[in-house]
């Protein structure tokens, strides 16, 4: 019935429409149908939105937004893509399967008079070392010679700084290497591998004028014409040798303590630095900004700082006494794990008359494992193994340690949110008489005078892996009487 009532207007509307067409005229042989003002006169709100600029603006917009979230998801994928590789780079070790340290001494070098503060590569892993002491004398030595019949036992350069060395580390590729002294001064020095002695090709003074940074603290290789150095009174720069002038420059805030080590992402993207006032400051060298600020949870001065070897974000941090050494989230701030070789209650800030302290932190991956190694002022060098605490153990005793009375076990506990890799020492109530593992002469002693005793009689300041050309690899130890030991 409805469909009735409106016959009559549907009727008109197809009769109005086909007025509106012409009728077909013909011209030239051609039919021509021309149509006036049909085409959806029935929504004419959608054709003009279909040709308003409005719409055309909209879908732009749209357009960019899509490729803003194109780029973002290709960024967030290159992004995940490094971090898979820098995680597959840092799990291939350069330490051959099944690699670990015997403990057996097969060089003693004392040409030193003086502490050993530094040790330092020319390549990384290579097998030509430098080091410097108190004593002003910077010496370079070659573990190659270890590979003949005739041992190392003489540095192959020597330079004299005439000034107590505080820092040292290798610049241009190995070509050169940068000192910092007491007296303020940052010395760059060419190694002429056809002579006995380093050549002196920059010098620069710290500690002139009204703004002078003060003496350098310590120094790290940023790229291969950059290094990076730190200062008493708080500058952090980075010095390139090229042009002979710094490039950036950080200021750390004196109220955190005095700046006592620094280390430097192997990727370049972050550095760390620990203070005497137990901080730790991470800065971010893209943006030149602080990113983080971690308290030791005594205010115990930091001693030295190491990257983790296969997790980008952590942080080794060796503090005052107990020889204890944290990793520290850098992301979260949580302390993951702490390393404990003390006496005293683990985790405890009380200081026995022993205050034995880690100064020297080397780590590395074997068998995709991370492991440190730990040269401590009690005259040990300890192994840690970060995965499996149990297989920790004491690789090199001091020379006072009689291991066939004692023994050295390692476990681990979940406290207060961290993992604590504890040591434990255990007086052997029968003794065997058998000789323990520890540091030893090396298996066929070549020819000549006696060899000194194997192990370290003063507080351990460093530590270096070096790897010959034919493969062999090796850990030397610097002490504070002058000695370095190298160690397989």
């Amino acid at each position: 019935m409805q469909l009735l009532a409106f016959k009559p207007y549907l009727f008109k509307l197809k009769h109005k429409s086909q007025q509106e067409v012409d009728e077909p005229t013909s011209g030239n042989g051609r039919i021509v149908i021309t149509r006036k003002n049909v085409v959806c006169h029935e929504y004419p709100l959608a054709d003009k939105l279909s040709k308003s600029p409005q719409e055309t603006q909209r879908s732009s917009e749209c357009r960019k937004d899509l490729d803003a979230l194109r780029i973002t998801f290709k960024n967030r994928y290159s992004m995940l893509a490094f971090s898979q590789h820098s995680h597959n780079e840092r799990l291939n070790s350069v330490y051959p399967q099944g690699w670990s340290l015997n403990g057996t001494m097969i060089a003693h070098l004392h040409e030193h008079s003086e502490s050993v503060i530094k040790m330092t590569s020319l390549k990384p892993h290579g097998a030509i070392f430098a080091s410097g002491s108190i004593d002003g004398t910077v010496r370079l030595w070659d573990c190659n010679k270890l590979n003949g019949n005739q041992g190392i036992n003489r540095s192959r350069q020597v330079y004299s700084a005439n000034t107590p060395i505080y820092a040292l580390v290798a610049c241009d590729g190995g070509q050169s290497l940068a000192v910092g002294g007491k007296d303020g001064s940052l010395l760059i020095m060419r190694i002429d591998r056809n002579s006995s002695k380093m050549t002196l090709q920059q010098a620069l003074h710290l500690d002139e004028g009204e703004n002078s940074d003060g003496p350098v603290v310590d120094m790290q290789t940023y790229d291969q014409s950059v290094i990076i150095y730190a200062t008493v009174y708080g500058g952090i720069v980075g010095w390139d040798t090229r042009v002979q002038k710094p490039v950036w420059r950080l200021e750390n805030e004196l109220q955190h303590g005095v700046i006592t080590t620094i280390c430097v992402d192997s990727a370049g993207s972050w550095l760390a630095t620990g203070t005497s006032g137990g901080k730790h400051i991470c800065w971010d060298l893209r943006f030149r900004l602080p990113i983080a600020e971690i308290k030791h949870p005594n205010g115990s001065r930091i001693r030295k700082v190491a990257c983790h070897p296969t997790e980008p974000s952590y942080l080794i941090s060796a503090s005052q006494s107990n020889n204890e050494v944290s990793l520290w989230n850098i992301e979260t701030g949580h302390r993951q794990a702490v390393l404990w070789a003390s006496a005293t209650p683990v985790l405890s800030n009380i200081q026995m008359s022993e205050t034995s302290t880690s100064c020297g932190l080397l780590s590395g991956v074997v068998d995709k494992s991370p492991f440190l190694l730990t040269g401590s002022s009690d005259q040990r060098i300890r192994y840690w193994d970060l995965n499996e605490p149990k297989n920790s153990s004491l690789k090199v005793p001091a020379a006072k340690d009689n291991l066939e009375d004692v023994s050295f076990t390692y476990d681990s506990q979940i406290i207060d949110g961290s993992q604590v890799i504890y040591e434990q020492k255990h007086k052997l109530s029968n003794p065997t008489g058998l000789s323990s593992p520890g540091c030893s002469m090396e298996e066929n002693p070549r020819s000549g005078p006696d060899m000194p005793s194997p192990c370290h009689h003063d507080a351990i300041t460093d530590l270096l892996m070096c790897k010959t050309d034919k493969g062999q690899i090796y850990v030397a130890s610097a002490a504070r009487d002058g000695v370095i030991k190298l160690w397989k």
